[in-house]
């Protein structure tokens, strides 16, 4: 039924179970019958008609019999009348079923995530990806629903909160190795034999361009900087293509002093795998842990990548690159004489129709930043299909930047086993939401994979625990307009809402790949309530039953507030109770069915019948013989 959108008419009011609500609303129901069957009475009284009020108590075929016999008048318009408003008025409680909107009231209960293990799926997904429509994006964009799917069975109703207890807090040990330029980047070192986890540093230069000292572009520490390494590179026509694939936000892990590789996103069932490269307008954040002994470390890492591409004869205009930089690289959107600096490398560059590569890499702690900006033209072969690179294809203008935080380290009680030997090799696990999935035996994906032991050289674990992929509403990476590229409601968007959607993600991998008791979960149940409109629904029947109850308890009017049964007792003097104020019969007599002969008569303690005595004969009358007290017939007697 549809309602007003008022809290008035909302459930609201608590009476935790359906049996409760039915009760009150079969109590409504009988107590509004109770009220319509005074109110005709008092009809019947004031129209002095006791027959019809005795058809009250009858089913609704002797009702009809009587309406027949009566013809169309007073006293059948009065029958009909009872009949249709009691028979209404049975489907009072209906009524307020009916009203139910919607009957019920959501309320949470917050548990450990631990203590719901059982009902987690055996293969959850580890996959997110949030989409909303461009033209409303926070009110097409439910993350709660996003980040919930595929984690327990489909019967649990529950919400992730983002509340994370505290617990496993981050820790890490002095660098081993300073910034330098020896090949030593930005990472977060975990112990001291080498392992850490760092940015990718080689994602600005190309195969090609390391043939050449000139031309090699390798991050380096700024004068008198610690803590900061910087890249300024220009990238030749036939390096652009090159430059433009190389995969973004991939962290390295450096097991060791020796061994180190990248984490690459799942070629089968990962999207980052192709939108991690080339162009387009996206986001990425995974939560990932490496463990190594008895030590596992959780990782936040989050890659955002913004594209403009202009497709000749077309170019980006300056005051696109220019709106395009500052919206990239400063954070509260201003030109500030940094950012300008930025431009004008980039300006200078299409100038000199040459391709430029800059950023840095910066350490905060146990927080790691990369930033950096590509302009790149992009070539293709010649016609003849020769090696030779000719005309340019498109332009493209990228930026990305990546964050990798270390958010706590625990150590297990149990170290992770090898899913399958690999004799003489190096080699690790690989895991998706906590189920390890395979080992990189047969795939030499980092640096000295090979050892001289037969038994191998098992490294560690790491599991790419939650995954949330962003891609339709931050912009359209093929547009060489910069709001259009680069979606200034989809940024703002994502700016309000990246603390949840980092609180929310990092609860979904601790669910499924680390430790459950530190995350809450609020379990949604639902309570029977009524609405206020139903309350006064219920309480109206109350308040017409006293005031009918009221209005008839005259004592003029006690033969139409009570039963046939109590009249018959009263008026032929069969039970206590004065027939001229009829009421409840408190101590019924015992009434039995006798036969008389042909007949059947309704008899009463001590051998008495209730009869009719009617002025006309009906055949012989007996009379019993009355003596006085002399033993004679008294005169007139009968």
């Amino acid at each position: 039924m549809h309602l007003p959108n008022s809290d008035f008419f909302t459930s609201s009011l608590i009476v935790n179970e359906n049996a409760v609500k039915n009760i009150l609303f079969r109590a409504a129901t009988i107590v509004l019958d109770f009220a319509a069957l005074r109110l005709f009475a008092l009809i019947a009284f004031h129209s002095r008609d006791y027959t019809s009020f005795l058809m009250f108590a009858e089913d609704f075929i002797q009702r009809a019999m009587f309406a027949f016999s009566r013809g169309l008048g007073r006293q059948t318009l009065l029958v009909a009348a009872f009949a249709a408003v009691v028979t209404v008025v049975g489907f009072y409680d209906t009524l307020l079923w009916a009203l139910d909107n919607p009957g019920f009231v959501y309320q949470q209960r917050a548990v450990s995530a631990s203590s719901l293990a059982s009902r987690k799926l055996p293969d959850p997904a580890y996959i997110t990806l949030i989409l909303a429509d461009t033209a409303n994006i926070a009110g097409n964009n439910n993350l709660h629903s996003t980040f919930f799917t595929s984690l327990y069975d489909g019967d649990l109703n529950f919400t992730l909160p983002g509340d994370i207890q505290a617990g496993g807090l981050p820790e890490v040990v002095a660098p081993l190795r300073t910034l330098g330029p020896a090949g030593d980047t930005v990472r977060v070192w975990l112990d001291n034999e080498g392992f850490a986890v760092g940015i990718d540093p080689t994602f600005m230069d190309t195969v090609h361009m390391m043939l050449s000292a000139e031309t090699d572009c390798y991050p380096s520490n700024p004068v008198g900087e610690k803590v900061t390494q910087t890249w300024k590179c220009n990238v030749g026509t036939i390096d652009g293509l090159d430059v433009f694939a190389n995969d973004l936000g991939r962290p390295k892990i450096w097991w060791d002093l020796e061994d180190s590789e990248f984490l690459q996103p799942e070629r089968a069932d990962n999207p980052w795998n192709s939108l991690g490269n080339g162009g387009g307008t996206a986001l990425m954040k995974q939560v990932f842990t490496v463990t190594k002994g008895l030590r596992r470390h959780t990782f936040l890492e989050t890659v955002f990548k913004a594209n403009m591409l202009a497709f000749p004869p077309y170019t980006l205009a300056d005051s696109e690159i220019t709106d395009f930089m500052r919206r990239t690289w400063s954070t509260n959107d201003t030109l500030t004489p940094d950012v300008a600096a930025l431009v004008k490398f980039v300006v200078d560059a299409k100038k000199n129709q040459t391709g430029i590569t800059f950023g840095a890499f910066s350490q905060y702690g146990t927080s790691l930043l990369s930033s950096s900006t590509d302009y790149l033209q992009v070539a293709g072969p010649a016609s003849s299909g020769s090696v030779n690179f000719s005309d340019i294809v498109y332009t493209a203008l990228r930026f990305s930047s990546t964050n990798i935080t270390l958010i706590r380290s625990e150590t297990l009680l149990v170290e992770p086993e090898p899913l399958s030997p690999c004799p003489g090799a190096v080699y690790r696990n690989l895991a998706t939401s906590g189920i390890v999935r395979s080992t990189n035996c047969n795939i030499l994906s980092g640096e000295n994979q090979t050892t001289t032991t037969s038994e191998g050289k098992f490294l560690g674990q790491i599991d790419t625990s939650a995954v949330a992929l962003i891609t339709n509403f931050l912009g359209d990476g093929s547009s060489n307009v910069s709001t259009a590229a680069l979606s200034p409601a989809g940024t703002a968007w994502l700016e309000q809402e990246n603390d949840r959607i980092d609180r929310l993600l990092l609860s979904r991998a601790l669910i499924v790949g680390g430790t459950s008791d530190d995350v809450v979960v609020l379990i949604n149940y639902t309570r029977a309530a009524i609405s206020k409109f139903q309350l006064v629904l219920i309480v109206v029947p109350v308040a017409l039953a006293l005031l009918m109850w009221a209005l008839t308890q005259r004592k003029v009017m006690s033969y139409f507030k009570n039963s046939f049964l109590a009249a018959v007792l009263a008026t032929t003097h069969t039970s206590t109770s004065p027939c001229d104020d009829l009421g409840y019969v408190r101590t019924p007599p015992e009434i039995t069915l006798q036969r008389n002969g042909a007949h059947v008569v309704l008899g009463t303690p001590n051998g008495g019948v209730i009869s009719n005595s009617g002025s006309a004969p009906q055949g012989l009358l007996y009379q019993p013989l009355i003596l006085d007290k002399d033993g004679m017939q008294t005169p007139g007697s009968a």
